[in-house]
C-alpha cells in the first residue's frame, strides 16, 4: 500500500467519524469534534499491514476514535465564571459524542468490548483528573498518566481483536506525538496540566524542556528498534516515521538501512 492509499483511507475514516458526530448547533458554537490523524493511523495500522479486516473491526475503530473525540471535548472546558454559552455547549458536545459511541457499540452487540472500553474510559478519566489536582506528582506518575491517557483505549482495541503485537509500535509512537505536542505548547508559552505537573516534579521548571527532549529521544530510539525487527512492510514503516511521527530527527537512519 502506497502513501496515497494510506492517506486516502485515513481521510475516509476521518470523514466517516465527522459525519457521525455532526451536529450543526454544536459545531457553530464549539470547536467541533477532534479527529487526530495519527490516532486514526494506528487504529487502521493492522489493515494497512494486511491483517484480516472486517466491518466489525472497522466500526470498532471508528467507535474508539469517537470515544477520544468525546474525551477531548470535555478537556476543552475551562474553569471560568460565569460559564459561557460556548463552554456549556462544549460539555454537551462531549456528552453527545459519548452517547453516539455507546449507541454504536450497543448496535454491534459487542458486549465484551463495551465493558472493556467503559473500564478504559474510567482509567483515562482518572488520570486526566489526577493532572488537574493541584498537588505534586512524581516524574514516573506524569509518565504513567500520559501513557494511559494516550494509549489505554488503543491497547484495549488491539487486545480485543488479537492485534496485541501492534502495541509495541503504537504505544511509543503515540507517546512521541503526545510529548511533541507538549513541547510545542511549552515553547509557545501555553499552559497544560501535564506541563504544570512536570514543572512541580522537576527541581526547576526550566528542566521541563530538557526532560521532554530526552524523553522524545528515548521513545524514538525505542520505536526505531522495534520497527527494525518487525516484519511490517518497509513502505509502511517509512510512512509512519515520515508522515505520522512529527519532527523525526532519527528517521533517516532507518530509511537508509531499510
Amino acid at each position: 500500500m502506497n502513501d496515497i492509499q494510506i492517506h486516502s483511507k485515513i481521510t475516509l475514516m476521518e470523514i466517516d467519524v465527522l459525519q457521525i458526530l455532526h451536529q450543526r448547533t454544536l459545531e457553530k458554537y464549539t470547536a467541533g469534534p477532534s479527529t487526530d490523524r495519527a490516532r486514526l493511523f494506528f487504529l487502521l495500522l493492522p489493515f494497512f499491514d494486511g491483517k484480516q479486516w472486517s466491518e466489525d473491526i472497522e466500526d470498532s475503530a471508528k467507535t474508539v476514535a469517537i470515544v477520544y473525540a468525546a474525551l477531548h471535548a470535555h478537556d476543552q472546558v475551562k474553569e471560568a465564571s460565569p460559564v459561557s454559552k460556548s463552554q456549556q455547549l462544549t460539555v454537551l458536545a462531549g456528552d453527545f459524542y459519548s452517547g453516539i459511541y455507546y449507541r454504536l457499540l450497543s448496535g454491534t452487540k459487542n458486549i465484551r468490548l463495551i465493558q472493556l472500553l467503559a473500564s478504559g474510559i474510567i482509567s483515562v478519566s482518572e488520570k486526566k483528573a489526577s493532572l488537574y489536582e493541584n498537588t505534586a506528582m512524581s516524574v514516573a506518575g506524569v509518565e504513567s498518566a500520559a501513557n494511559v491517557i494516550e494509549t489505554r483505549l488503543l491497547s484495549i482495541y488491539y487486545d480485543h481483536y488479537g492485534l496485541s503485537s501492534y502495541k509495541e509500535i503504537a504505544i511509543p509512537a503515540m507517546e512521541y506525538v503526545y510529548y511533541t505536542n507538549q513541547l510545542d505548547f511549552l515553547r509557545e508559552g501555553q499552559k497544560t496540566n501535564l506541563l504544570h505537573k512536570l514543572n512541580l516534579a522537576l527541581p526547576l521548571p526550566l528542566y521541563s524542556e530538557r526532560w521532554i527532549l530526552d524523553k522524545l529521544d528515548e521513545l524514538h530510539t525505542q520505536l526505531t528498534d522495534v520497527l527494525d525487527s518487525h516484519p511490517m512492510d518497509f513502505r509502511l514503516k517509512n510512512f509512519l516515521l515520515h508522515q505520522i511521527i512529527p519532527h523525526q530527527h532519527l528517521a533517516e537512519q532507518l530509511t537508509r538501512e531499510g
